[in-house]
């Protein structure tokens, strides 16, 4: 090994960052390019072909430059537009970006790999790709600007709605709904927050849903006052929990018993699994849910007007009495 293989060799070593430097006369001559090229390929580190005698302020600083550009990537930052920051991480456009990241980020060691961001969004669906890729040679890190094309904005909104919204009349459309939604939603949240805690919640009554009846004169003893009566609805949210259970018999026994063990040892290492088992064409989590939807669904309609009957005297009358619900 001679002494130019030896000293790349030793830098290379340090892994402190360098870069070549040939010394030649004229280095804008062909025969000076092609022996920079070679060994540029030979040692894969960036070359400068240069006359040391005649380097003047602009030359020295393209080698700084140069240089700077071998130090490693402490970072690199990736901005998208800021209403995608909503978007859940499985979405599309997201995941898109994510993977064409990801491939380019595998190539990105030194700040010269950088480049590598330039084209990384070719071909894409929803991004554009041309990426704006800005570096900060002082502290080693990356900026990229990722730009999406035109009229994703909507494509991202039917995604996330789940119906179709095409333009600006779509839009208003469904936020009309939505707001008119939340706020029915908003009325009945906190009984139902309850309710998950608490096992029982109560929706009071709004001034909206007020019904006030015509005020009477009462007239008691000597003295003469005034009736006000209003009714409005309250609705009261219950926790019930619903139990259910399937047993599915699956062959003989020698068949049943290898079946049923391995199902339990994919339980042990991963439950979720064991619960999307196919049985007869079906899920075994959705035999359950069938059973528990039906236990649900049975109640009767008669039932469930003397619960309600049974619960308004309670609201109104059944203070410290006892009340005997008859089903």
């Amino acid at each position: 090994m001679d002494a130019e293989e030896r000293t790349v060799a030793h830098l290379k070593a340090s892994g402190k960052p360098f870069v070549i430097i040939l010394n030649c006369v004229e280095p804008d001559k062909a025969a000076a390019k092609k022996l920079r090229e070679e060994l540029e390929n030979k040692y894969k580190v960036t070359t400068i072909a240069a006359n040391c005698e005649k380097l003047n302020a602009e030359g020295l600083l393209n080698v700084l430059k140069a240089v700077l550009f071998e130090f490693p990537v402490t970072g690199f930052d990736i901005d998208i537009p800021d209403w995608m920051r909503f978007l859940p991480p499985d979405s599309t456009a997201v995941c898109e970006l994510l993977d064409r990241i990801k491939a380019a980020a595998e190539a990105v060691k030194k700040m010269k790999d950088c480049s590598a961001f330039d084209n990384m969004l070719a071909d894409c669906k929803f991004w554009k790709p041309e990426a704006l890729v800005n570096l900060s040679l002082s502290d080693g890190k990356a900026h990229v600007d990722c730009y999406v094309k035109d009229g994703i904005f909507f494509d991202m909104l039917s995604e996330i709605a789940g119906d179709t919204i095409s333009d600006e009349f779509t839009l208003m459309r469904y936020v009309r709904g939505t707001a008119e939604a939340k706020r029915n939603y908003d009325k009945i949240k906190d009984a139902f927050d309850c309710a998950r805690v608490n096992g029982y919640g109560i929706v009071q009554p709004d001034d909206t849903d007020m019904s006030l009846e015509e005020p009477k004169v009462v007239r008691q003893g000597g003295s003469v006052g005034i009736k006000l009566r209003a009714t409005a609805p309250s609705y009261h949210i219950v926790k019930i929990d619903v139990s259910g259970e399937v047993s599915p018999i699956m062959g003989n026994a020698s068949q049943s018993e290898g079946i049923v063990q391995g199902m339990m040892n994919g339980f042990e290492s991963n439950p979720e699994d064991m619960w999307d088992t196919n049985v007869f064409g079906k899920s075994l989590r959705g035999m359950v849910k069938e059973g528990l939807s039906g236990k649900v669904n049975c109640m009767h309609d008669d039932t469930k007007a003397k619960m309600r009957r049974a619960i308004t005297r309670i609201v109104n009358e059944g203070r410290g009495g006892v009340i005997c619900i008859i089903l």
